[in-house]
């Protein structure tokens, strides 16, 4: 699910410690647990799971049928006590929900009438988790390096613990990519060593990949699974080579998605 706002507007600045700038919300992941009442001046588009009773429209607000590319939705747009709009679209088949509370009646009309469903989205990651273990080594390079030491853009792509859909997602360029190329092949080599079962919460198994990055330079497309938030199977994979994930180069990614994440305590280089 995607939508499009003002580009002055934060991503997930929202819950505890929240200020009044407007912003996205989604995939927030892991957050502090604070109590920071959202005020009638804060303007708020959010992706999130619908559910019973998570919509509490005034009857009189105006409701109608729509579609999106052949999905039934339903849409909801009306002014809110707090003088607020608000507007909801509601897509029942796919158990999300789109709430967006503004100070003008055009804007939370924009945002709805922005709304689309991507199997890729604008960033390249697909809206699924893979469920391969491996990525493909699509890239001419990745028997030699982890990642091209050169890229043009590295996306990406986080789906996290739970469930296979797609959290968040980011593209870096320029220096931003560069340097994460650079600390990506300056991992060591293999695999995290496993942790102590005795130390995790639920039986070990190797996970999915929480993120996965898609790294782009002359040469073509490449992609590297990431897996850090288990006791089991962590590490880099580009389908030829493999290399340690450490808790600063997991931060180094994650940080321009603005998403809470966790990891076992004893992830290489805190």
């Amino acid at each position: 699910m995607q939508i499009s706002v003002s580009a002055h507007w934060a991503v997930n600045d929202y819950g505890c410690n929240m200020s009044d700038r407007p912003t996205v919300v989604r995939g927030m992941g892991a957050q502090r647990q604070c109590l920071t009442p959202e005020k009638p001046t804060k303007e708020v588009a959010e992706i999130g799971l619908d559910a019973p009773g998570a919509v509490g429209a005034d009857p009189a607000f105006a409701h109608r049928e729509v579609s999106l590319g052949g999905v039934s939705a339903e849409r909801i747009e009306g002014r809110g006590a707090d003088g607020r709009y608000f507007g909801w679209l509601r897509i029942p088949s796919r158990k999300i929900l789109i709430s967006v509370r503004t100070h003008d009646p055009e804007v939370t009309r924009r945002i709805l009438d922005s709304v689309q469903l991507a199997g890729v989205d604008h960033n390249g990651c697909p809206d699924r988790r893979p469920p391969s273990r491996r990525p493909e080594a699509t890239h001419p390079g990745a028997r030699s390096a982890l990642s091209p030491a050169h890229p043009i853009s590295i996306a990406v792509c986080y789906y996290g613990e739970h469930g296979d859909a797609l959290q968040s997602s980011a593209r870096l360029s320029g220096t931003e990519a560069a340097a994460l190329a650079a600390a990506l092949n300056q991992a060591p080599a293999g695999p995290n060593p496993d942790a102590d079962p005795k130390m995790c919460l639920h039986p070990p198994a190797p996970p999915p990949a929480d993120a996965l990055l898609i790294v782009e330079d002359a040469a073509g497309r490449g992609t590297i699974y990431v897996a850090f938030s288990g006791c089991v199977g962590r590490g880099l994979d580009n389908g030829e080579r493999r290399a340690q994930v450490s808790a600063s180069l997991v931060k180094m990614f994650m940080e321009p998605l603005h998403t809470g994440y966790v990891f076992h305590g004893d992830l290489n280089g805190r």
